[in-house]
């Protein structure tokens, strides 16, 4: 039964690497890092667009006094009853 390009496994200080995409290491180690790169901008942009329309929100409720106020009102009906 052959196992690939290796025949026989006695000498294998003779041997190179035998993985798959040998080689390819630099350019899928570069891509990795662009795609990181690239999750954290969109990821960053993202919650930037979230936090503004959470502030928005809060603003159009009175401001944070009254969001917390409101909520805290509403925490307490639902422990007491």
């Amino acid at each position: 039964m052959s196992t690939g390009l290796v025949d026989n496994w006695l000498n294998l200080d003779q041997f190179g690497a035998i993985y798959p995409f040998v080689g390819t290491e630099g350019l899928l180690t570069i891509a990795g890092l662009i795609f990181w790169f690239g999750w954290h901008v969109w990821q960053h942009q993202k919650e930037s667009t979230e936090f503004d329309n959470d502030l928005e929100n809060i603003k159009k409720q009175g401001g944070v006094g009254k969001v917390l106020e409101a909520e805290s009102s509403r925490e307490m009906k639902d422990t007491v009853g």
